[in-house]
């Protein structure tokens, strides 16, 4: 019977699994000797990829993650996309994207938070494309998790082009409105998971992904009002809350917007097709 290095990577490479064979191949070039082996353990075992490696690519940077932060995907780019294109400056825009209003504010002064930042990607990313564009953002990066603040913190050193533009507080939404003066933008990817979807998750997911970056309630929807709320408390008139949310859950989410007051709500959808982000202004 083998064992050890050659024993575990035969088990992936006997998997006929293909994304297994992508990780296995990703792992021997970024790991050698006992450390490989180390690691195609982990991953063996059900450990996301991204937590093994340490990081994940979002648009344009590579954050830093590990366990107890929420992994960034690629569906919560078309967030990153929103705010672009609210602000004009995302050229490349097409599909739903289209539809969505240009603030017509120049760039030289955004302000904006990014609210469960988890890795921080959202907001981080979004600065850099202001920065790129010629313009200046100041950014407040909110969360309740101490591992995701830290986190959230050692990205804005090591990928924001601004960094000393952007702040990271410990803040949770749901208990009040943190004190953060009038935003022109306000995005989450908060918790959407409902009770009932946590128990059929993937386990890759549910056993390693931390459930408070996960879960929220018996609908999933325990963070939207909350959320709304404090856009209608912070944003300036004009402003936008952008949010990601579950692609069956578009609906509830512009109910809620609608009732706090928000305008020209609207669902967009990811290049997945699926609607993924909702997007109100006040």
């Amino acid at each position: 019977m083998t064992s050890g290095k050659d024993g575990l990577l035969s088990l992936l490479e006997r998997s006929g699994d293909d994304e297994a064979s992508l990780d296995l191949k990703i792992l021997k070039e970024e790991f050698e000797g006992e450390e490989l082996e180390k690691a195609v353990k982990r991953r063996a075992d059900g450990e996301p990829l991204a937590y093994i490696l340490g990081y994940r690519h979002f648009y344009k940077e590579c954050y830093k993650v590990c366990p107890g932060v929420l992994i960034p995907r690629a569906d919560t780019e078309i967030a990153v996309e929103s705010a672009l294109k609210f602000l004009g400056i995302n050229e490349m825009a097409t599909g739903d994207l289209l539809n969505i209003p240009s603030y017509g504010k120049d760039l030289s002064d955004i302000s904006f938070a990014d609210l469960c930042t988890g890795t921080g990607c959202i907001g981080i990313s979004l600065s850099n494309e202001i920065v790129r564009a010629g313009g200046k953002a100041m950014g407040c990066l909110i969360d309740i998790s101490d591992t995701a603040i830290s986190v959230a913190e050692d990205n804005v050193g090591t990928q924001a082009l601004k960094p000393e533009t952007l702040r990271v507080i410990r803040h949770d939404v749901l208990t009040g409105i943190p004190e953060l003066g009038k935003l022109d933008l306000i995005l989450s990817n908060p918790p959407y998971i409902t009770n009932a979807e946590m128990e059929d998750l993937d386990k890759v997911v549910k056993d390693h992904e931390p459930d408070l970056a996960l879960r929220a309630g018996e609908e999933g929807m325990d963070f939207y009002g909350p959320l709304a709320g404090i856009a209608m408390k912070l944003l300036k008139d004009g402003g936008a809350l952008i949010v990601e949310h579950g692609f069956g859950q578009g609906d509830l989410v512009r109910e809620v917007f609608v009732k706090a007051g928000l305008q020209d709500c609207m669902t967009i959808r990811d290049y997945g097709n699926n609607p993924r982000v909702t997007i109100g202004i006040k």
